[in-house]
């Protein structure tokens, strides 16, 4: 039986994890508070406390006897937390990796497709804190990168702004949005550890970039409530975090999902994507 180490057991790690255990993986990982996963520590998952300044109290015994590492946990303060605390103790190890990126690290591009081999060129010190980590983890382990854009799905949608009373329109002219389904991502690197490259690079990005103010409307549409008046970028008094979002133009686009994997996604685009998590109860 493999066993998969797992830094974040977040939205992204925890479905990836729950399929991977349902494979028949042995499942060890990381959350800053383990008491929220009192359920996946009775179903045998090994789930240990750790976070930037918090190293992993018995990093031998975590890392013993593991087949693949996976980091799903964001460069905080321009560096990476896991190698930082860890790289270390990890020198030695040789199964497959993976590292959960962002579109970040692309340029504006406005008239074009970013796709896994378009030069990088982060416009935000977020992205350029992604482009040292990606680096990092390929140099230490020939890992996998996985670009991400917008992640969404049950529990992160516009359906919960839209229901509390949150949810805005951001106008900004030529401005669109790349997003993929949570579910898809599980498939993508799933099916990248059955056929692993060593330090390839795939974009997670459904195939309808799109503006903001359209994916609110439609998902206002399905819920019956009236979408919020568009407000212009200058005008919306947005935090500098909410803003550097709108900094850069690009469409995402993978040459590898398809060609590669073989891999269709289950939601191609967010009306498939909103239609199932309305399914799912969402």
């Amino acid at each position: 039986m493999k066993t998969v180490f797992i830094f974040g057991l977040g939205y992204v790690g925890v479905p990836l994890a729950q399929t991977l255990a349902d494979q028949g993986w042995q499942i060890r990982g990381t959350t800053r508070t383990p008491s929220k996963l009192a359920d996946k520590a009775d179903q045998g998952w090994q789930i240990l406390p750790f976070q930037a300044g918090q190293p992993l109290a018995d990093p031998a015994a975590a890392f013993g006897d593991i087949d693949a590492i996976i980091s799903t946990i964001t460069a905080i303060g321009g560096s990476d937390p896991v190698l930082d605390a860890h790289g270390d103790n990890l020198a030695n190890f040789s199964g497959w990796s993976g590292y959960v990126s962002a579109t970040s690290v692309y340029p504006d591009m406005p008239h074009d497709i970013c796709y896994e081999d378009t030069e990088v060129a982060p416009a935000t010190a977020r992205g350029k804190a992604r482009v040292v980590a990606e680096a990092r983890w390929q140099e230490a382990f020939g890992t996998e990168i996985f670009r991400a854009a917008g992640i969404y799905g049950v529990g992160r949608s516009p359906f919960d702004a839209l229901r509390d009373g949150t949810a805005r329109i951001i106008e900004r002219e030529g401005q669109v949005f790349n997003r993929i389904h949570v579910d898809d991502i599980c498939r993508i690197i799933i099916a990248a550890m059955a056929k692993p490259r060593s330090g390839r690079i795939i974009n997670l990005a459904d195939h309808k970039p799109a503006p903001q103010g359209d994916v609110v409307r439609h998902a206002a549409g399905l819920i019956g409530v009236e979408p919020p008046t568009p407000q212009k970028l200058e005008d919306a008094n947005l935090s500098p975090m909410a803003q550097s979002f709108y900094v850069s133009r690009r469409r995402v686009g993978s040459r590898i999902i398809k060609p590669e994997l073989g891999i269709d996604l289950l939601y191609p685009d967010y009306e498939t994507g909103l239609a199932a998590i309305l399914a799912a109860g969402g």
